[in-house]
């Protein structure tokens, strides 16, 4: 009896030893799939063309980039095809990204008015620029300059500041429309320097700089490749450059920085997003050939030619940490002005 009850106990306890072995390989497995399966991932991807998805029409700055990415990445990850999207303010190609697969396969060209300006702007979007995207790498960047008549009085910032304080809403400045970019650098000033100018909306760049040569506007904020020329002939002057470093094409023009506004920056910029849930080891290795596209000597050259920033390489925390501070930026600013889209 003593012997049969000892092999019932042995086993017994060897049915708990394997079944506490299976448990343990059973929790080794889904340990190794966890530690092992995002690294295979990346080996294999891509697995089909990656879609570049351009939320505006072609023909612009964007369209540049898109074609230049969707070039280099070609030759390292296979077909890379450009999906223009446009629409609703970069909206429409934002929602299409949001709610694709998060598998790498499809990357959106964000601007600041797709993850900075809209989150701010509008009351309801279809998509969190925070929680939507994995923000794979901030590229490039194409920085205002503050543009002013060649009469205007004032010759710097700290003189623009003193006389629009002198006379409140009297200094006008253009912009290509209601919640352009443009439209947003004048309200930064506003907000940092503490006064009041007063926007005056067109409806494309060439009205703005044709009434700024004929003394019909005082100021416009604008990318630096439209007006350098005019510049350079001596007949716009320009009183800083909204960026964090001097242009290297304008070396005597000061940035607004240096002028006392400690970083204020205004411009478009570019980031590429992929969907959220995206495998880390995937964002890593775009994170990694995107760069080694815009840093490539020739087309990085080629960009600062056409007076865009390059920007330094960085880890996607770092692009996803930009576009938060963007956000929280833009949403004071816009709150301020009591700006609201539909």
């Amino acid at each position: 009896m003593k012997i049969s009850r000892n092999l019932k106990s042995m086993s017994s306890h060897a049915a708990g030893s394997r079944s506490r072995s299976s448990l343990f390989a059973a929790a080794f497995g889904l340990l190794s799939c966890t530690l092992f399966s995002t690294p295979i991932l990346a080996q294999t991807f891509p697995s089909q063309p990656v879609r570049l998805v351009v939320p505006f029409p072609p023909g612009g700055g964007g369209d540049v980039i898109a074609r230049q990415l969707s070039k280099g990445l070609t030759e390292t990850l296979g077909a890379v095809v450009v999906d223009y999207k446009p629409g609703a303010n970069t909206i429409v190609g934002a929602e299409f990204v949001a709610r694709s697969a998060p598998d790498g396969h499809t990357l959106l060209l964000a601007t600041n008015s797709t993850l900075g300006v809209n989150p701010a702007a509008y009351k309801k979007l279809p998509y969190d620029a925070n929680k939507d995207f994995a923000h794979v790498a901030r590229i490039l960047s194409s920085y205002h300059l503050f543009m002013a008549r060649l009469n205007f009085p004032a010759n710097t910032v700290a003189e623009l500041v003193a006389l629009a304080k002198s006379k409140p809403g009297s200094v006008t400045y253009g912009s290509t429309g209601y919640a352009s970019s443009g439209h947003f650098a004048g309200l930064l000033i506003e907000s940092r320097a503490g006064v009041k100018l007063l926007h005056v909306p067109y409806k494309g760049a060439s009205q703005v700089i044709t009434d700024l040569l004929g003394d019909q506007v005082d100021l416009y904020p604008v990318g630096p490749l439209p007006v350098s020329g005019l510049i350079k002939s001596g007949k716009l002057k320009a009183l800083a450059a909204a960026s964090d470093r001097r242009f290297p094409s304008m070396p005597d023009v000061p940035t607004m920085s240096e002028a006392g506004y400690p970083g204020f920056t205004s411009g478009v910029w570019y980031v590429i997003s992929a969907r959220a849930g995206t495998p880390s080891a995937i964002v890593d290795r775009l994170n990694r050939e995107i760069y080694k596209v815009f840093h490539e000597p020739a087309a990085k050259a080629a960009f600062e030619a056409d007076a865009f920033t390059v920007e330094p390489a960085a880890p996607p925390a770092a692009a996803a940490r930009f576009v938060s501070d963007e956000i929280v930026k833009w949403t004071a600013i816009i709150k301020e002005a009591n700006i609201k889209l539909d």
